[in-house]
């Protein structure tokens, strides 16, 4: 009897094993691409370099990130589509991925299906900056001065037509009442190297792609947007709430893969993500930053896809947001 029991256990073991086998250490041997859809210089760039580093450390693993922009972030987000889903291609996007659809009617594959979400990982407040050699200090001040200006005399900045903070801008000229003109970028740190020089006068954008510019004079931060209160990394700047502003839209970071990903590779590489995001260090990072690590899971990063999706859309096509 107590034989038959052993045999069975074996049995079961060696049947257990090739399932083992079919989902290896990671990353192993390869070397893993993290897609941003940006040039550096942007918080998706500083998100997706933080990460690798500290993925490379932990593992021993090859990380390096892939900066593909253009095309408004399709053409990263078409290479990730269309890449291996074996765990050697990921891509760090923020919101703009979940305004995709109704600015590429012919996008070529669907945000909600050809994607595997990882995790959802940061959360950054919106910071509203102008040149360091404006006159306005405040975001009210900002807007008292806009509404005596024609909107093509008022330029402010974006990522490209249709992401986050063209829409954030958008929302804000619609509860401000006041009319500007939209500059599209091939991403944040073109905007904010325009910012500084005078060529547009609003940017809003995450805190570290301005933080530097900020704290040695050359952009003046005149507002927060944050849930919250004031944020440590900019202590002396109201919120746009105190503003008189009911503005509380941030950016969100998350992590996916191409289609198809084995639930247990998605749960190591989450896992992972989960050490990085726990380290004492990455987190004071983050804050410094004006961050906060989340560190959840997939199902909470395809809500917050969802839920970006269906808000912004009807954004997009009440105001008939098209790509430049």
């Amino acid at each position: 009897m107590f034989r038959r029991i052993l045999l069975g256990a074996a049995a079961a073991l060696m049947a257990a094993l090739p399932a083992f086998a079919q989902t290896p250490a990671w990353p192993g041997t390869r070397q893993v691409r993290i897609v941003v859809t940006y040039p550096p210089g942007g918080t998706s760039d500083f998100v997706a370099r933080l990460l690798a580093q500290r993925l490379g450390e932990q593992t021993g693993g090859n990380f390096v990130v892939d900066n593909r922009s253009g095309g408004g972030g399709v053409i990263g987000w078409t290479n990730v589509v269309r890449s291996a889903n074996d765990g050697s291609t990921l891509l760090v996007t923020d919101n703009s991925l979940a305004t995709a659809p109704p600015l590429f009617p012919n996008l070529g594959f669907d945000v909600m299906t050809d994607f595997t979400p990882v995790s959802l990982m940061v959360d950054y407040p919106t910071v509203f900056v102008v040149p360091g050699n404006a006159t306005v200090r405040t975001l009210r001040d900002y807007v008292e001065a806009a509404r005596g200006q024609a909107p093509d005399g008022n330029f402010y900045g974006s990522m490209g037509s249709g992401s986050s903070p063209h829409l954030y801008t958008e929302y804000l000229q619609d509860i401000a009442g006041i009319r500007m003109t939209h500059v599209p970028y091939r991403g944040m740190g073109p905007a904010f190297l325009d910012l500084m020089a005078g060529r547009v006068g609003l940017l809003i954008a995450a805190p570290p792609t301005v933080l530097g510019a900020v704290r040695d004079g050359r952009a003046r931060a005149i507002a927060i947007g944050t849930t919250g209160g004031r944020i440590p990394a900019l202590p002396d700047v109201p919120t746009a709430k105190e503003l008189g502003f009911d503005f509380t839209y941030s950016f969100w970071y998350g992590l996916l893969g191409p289609r198809g990903m084995d639930p247990a590779l998605v749960a190591q590489i989450r896992g992972e993500v989960n050490k990085v995001l726990a380290n004492p260090e990455v987190r004071d990072r983050f804050v410094q930053q004006g961050a906060t690590p989340v560190a959840g899971d997939g199902a909470a990063l395809t809500a917050v896809m969802r839920s970006d999706l269906d808000r912004w859309s009807e954004v997009v096509r009440t105001k008939g947001i098209a790509v430049q």
